[in-house]
């Protein structure tokens, strides 16, 4: 399920930011919706000329604070994953002869997202410091510069959020249709097939530095033999083609999502992307509860008041916030790999729910088709300097290059003068604030 832009944030970056030698990106020290380091290295010093005399090795401090890091990231990583995984559960558990409406569902779980921005506003001012010191007015307006210099003018508003509300609908609406067809385990197998989406559509819109590795196209071949895999398992035929291309659709859906985010709104803030989460979340209540009843009072999908699936609902559009927040807390305090290969955890947790209570059999085709499906996420987020060694390319030398001039939505661009005296926006500032904080 697409919760928020922040599932598989750094699988973007892994798909689509050049690595160094040092193994860091120019700007990692940015907190990021979509972190430039997806391999989320310390940025303590790597050797011992850098620290002082009096301190201790670095080997040891470094190691020390890599393994704090390390078990931080794992318990997170965990927790994504859980989350993820009740919340499709609960989904799944959703349908029954009175209630079959995947729409209703993501419409009632995205109306919960309001809550995001109003939730970061009282977690900032009692964590932070300098928020508290520069007070709640001067917060609002950083956040809002998200929507340009002159702020929430209502189409700036509906320019920016509008295609991203209808795109995250479909997105989710597949995702929950294709759970009425298919198991929870082949659902959230296809769907990491996004990483490699996200690749291809990195190629074609981000406007980075891209390099066509060999390895990146073999783990998108990978995928695409594993979700031949799994539609061989169950026929090529009826409601199970269907619900894998729902899925499919899905993780195509989620892929676009994530990049034309990172296009179009760059570098946000955490408060900023809350912001956003809250006026999308709006929006959908709004702009698409006609949708919805039309929808209900049509018979398009069954809802029967008496046995609406209270507890699935509410819990499942709780899980969607808790992992959202999960997932921008754990990169920004340990190594977004770890948190990324939550996605890969989430598959064998669903398999093992689905054979003990679902009283599913997996299959071989499916078992193999899952693992070719994780083989090619695990080769995608490998370091990209680890990929040119394997290809034998040395610096300079690397083909199929590609790099176009950054561009942005034209309210949220810098002016000429910021960008001829290098000044750091204040959105830039209050990233480096927030991270040294943390």
């Amino acid at each position: 399920m697409l919760n928020g832009d922040s599932e598989a944030t750094a699988s973007v970056a892994a798909a689509t930011a050049p690595t160094t030698d040092s193994g860091r990106e120019g700007e990692g020290d940015r907190v990021t919706t979509v972190p430039t380091d997806a391999r989320g290295y310390s940025q303590l010093p790597t050797s011992a000329g850098d620290l002082p005399d009096d301190k201790p090795s670095s080997e040891s401090c470094l190691s020390a604070v890599n393994a704090r890091k390390v078990l931080i990231g794992l318990t997170i990583g965990l927790s994504v994953a859980i989350s993820w995984v009740a919340a499709t559960q609960f989904m799944k558990s959703m349908y029954s002869p009175t209630f079959v409406a995947p729409f209703f569902v993501i419409w009632f779980t995205t109306n919960w997202m309001i809550i995001c921005y109003p939730i970061y506003i009282i977690g900032a001012m009692v964590l932070f410091k300098e928020r508290r010191t520069a007070g709640l007015k001067a917060l609002l307006k950083e956040d809002l510069q998200i929507y340009g210099t002159e702020g929430m003018l209502w189409w700036h508003c509906l320019r920016l959020t509008g295609p991203f509300c209808a795109l995250w609908m479909v997105t989710n609406y597949m995702y929950a249709a294709a759970l009425k067809l298919k198991a929870p385990t082949d659902v959230t197998a296809l769907f990491v097939t996004n990483t490699a989406f996200i690749y291809a559509f990195s190629w074609i819109w981000l406007e980075e530095l891209l390099i066509l590795l060999p390895a990146r196209l073999f783990s998108v071949g990978l995928s695409i033999l594993g979700t031949v895999l799994m539609m061989w398992s169950d026929g090529f035929k009826g409601g199970n083609v269907v619900g894998v291309f729902l899925a499919l659709g899905s993780a195509i859906g989620a892929a676009l999502y994530k990049v034309l985010f990172k296009r179009f709104l760059g570098d946000a803030t955490y408060g900023q992307v809350s912001l956003f989460l809250t006026v999308l979340g709006v929006f959908n209540m709004v702009l698409l509860a006609p949708v919805m009843l039309a929808l209900v009072f049509t018979g398009k999908e069954v809802v029967e008041l008496p046995t609406l699936p209270w507890a699935f609902l509410c819990g499942t559009s709780a899980l969607g916030i808790v992992f959202n927040f999960l997932v921008n807390f754990g990169i920004a305090i340990t190594y977004p790999l770890l948190i990324s290969l939550a996605n890969i955890v989430g598959i064998p947790i669903n398999a093992v729910i689905d054979t003990a209570f679902r009283d599913i059999d997996l299959g071989a085709l499916k078992i193999v088709g899952s693992l070719l499906i994780i083989g090619g996420f695990v080769i995608m987020l490998l370091p990209e300097s680890w990929q040119m060694r394997v290809a034998c390319w040395t610096e300079g030398s690397e083909p199929c290059r590609r790099q176009r001039r950054p561009e942005r939505l034209p309210n949220i661009q810098l002016n000429e003068d910021q960008v001829e005296r290098g000044e750091a926006t204040g959105q830039e500032a209050s990233n480096r604030d927030m991270t040294a904080t943390a």
